[in-house]
């Protein structure tokens, strides 16, 4: 994809180097957005995740005279109350794009919303997904989303690709939720997953800082310098764990010896036992979307930064990368930051450049 020219990215002045961009991504948007309709879509295994839909805004065939990185969509349409997992009132017309958060992130995180608001102003429908346990799933779910949850990933496309059957269909995830999204497609295509009827609809994907290599994010953040990432995460982590995980009893076993201190403790006291690995370890190779990469046939956007805290570089440097990837890694940024002069999101500018060539 080297015919794909991306904006020029010009960092904010004031808000240097990996650690501040990153906080900076942290920002509340201006304006929210609520979704038109909520719909609950369950999971072969009992739990469910949310699907926060926003219809296109009419005569949105443009940007709305937006200028790049300016605040997300007003609040349109009212909450709709939680479906049952149908289709609500049939079939929609119109491209679609699916957006997946990050760790401890939901339909509400600033990226969500910002995203949301620029693309239904250019005539997309948005479905803002809350993954297992997270947001509205909250008390839907007794596991964890964790990074190898693709056929969550795989269950939410699926619903938006029935619901517009004769729509093209595009992808972004970011952090986590990117490392969720390149593993469903790099499974389907090495033939590890079935491959959906209406994959080949699936025109366009797009990641961003996605730790794809977990077992290198996991070393990574063993580093003295990253404790107040850890904490961060792990926080808030345990402040929303759903109601139903807390029941179980390997958690209160868990939470009874206090809490752990770094994300590799985290993940080989409580992800990889209650997502049935055996631990972290196991749970790091199996679920990182680096060993499929190579076999992604879908024209993907992979978006990160040489000084991000959280995600190294050199993840994407040693990964393989088909021909139809597209691989920025730009100077600065941090994780998921991207903040251009006068504080705005140059992330937001690139993916919707990307995307919007459909």
């Amino acid at each position: 994809m080297k015919n794909f020219v991306p904006p020029p990215f010009k960092p904010d002045l004031l808000i240097r180097g990996g650690h501040l961009q990153t906080l900076a991504s942290l920002r509340a948007p201006g304006q929210q957005i609520a979704a038109d309709a909520n719909h609950v879509v369950e999971l072969p295994d009992g739990d469910a995740i949310v699907l926060h839909e926003n219809a296109a805004v009419d005569g949105g065939a443009v940007d709305g005279g937006r200028s790049a990185g300016q605040s997300a969509a007003p609040e349109i349409g009212r909450r709709g109350p939680f479906g049952d997992g149908g289709f609500g009132d049939g079939a929609v017309d119109g491209r679609a794009v699916v957006l997946f958060h990050g760790l401890s992130g939901c339909h509400g995180s600033p990226y969500m919303i910002r995203l949301a608001g620029r693309f239904v102003r250019l005539g997309w429908t948005v479905y803002r997904v809350d993954m297992r346990g997270c947001g509205a799933a909250r008390d839907l779910s007794r596991g964890l989303s964790h990074a190898g949850r693709s056929e969550d990933v795989l269950a939410a496309l699926d619903f938006v690709a029935r619901r517009h059957p004769d729509s093209p269909l595009a992808a972004v995830g970011v952090s986590l939720g990117g490392n969720q999204l390149l593993r469903l497609a790099g499974r389907v295509g090495a033939g590890l997953d079935a491959r959906p009827e209406w994959f080949d609809r699936l025109e366009r994907i797009a990641v961003v800082a996605p730790p794809i290599d977990l077992v290198r994010c996991s070393e990574n953040m063993e580093r003295l310098s990253r404790r107040l990432y850890n904490y961060y995460f792990i926080r808030t982590l345990f402040e929303r764990i759903a109601p139903a995980v807390r029941e179980r009893e390997h958690f209160q076993k868990i939470a009874s010896l206090g809490r752990p201190k770094t994300l590799l403790e985290l993940d080989d006291r409580l992800t990889a036992p209650l997502s049935g690995f055996q631990g972290a370890l196991e749970y790091y190779r199996q679920c990182g979307a680096t060993h499929v990469t190579a076999s992604n046939p879908v024209k993907t956007l992979v978006l990160a930064a040489k000084d991000d805290p959280i995600v190294p570089a050199d993840c994407f440097i040693h990964a393989r990368w088909p021909d139809r990837t597209r691989v920025l890694l730009t100077a600065t940024g941090g994780h998921a930051g991207f903040v251009g002069r006068q504080r705005s999101y140059w992330m937001d500018d690139c993916l919707v450049a990307w995307l919007n060539r459909l």
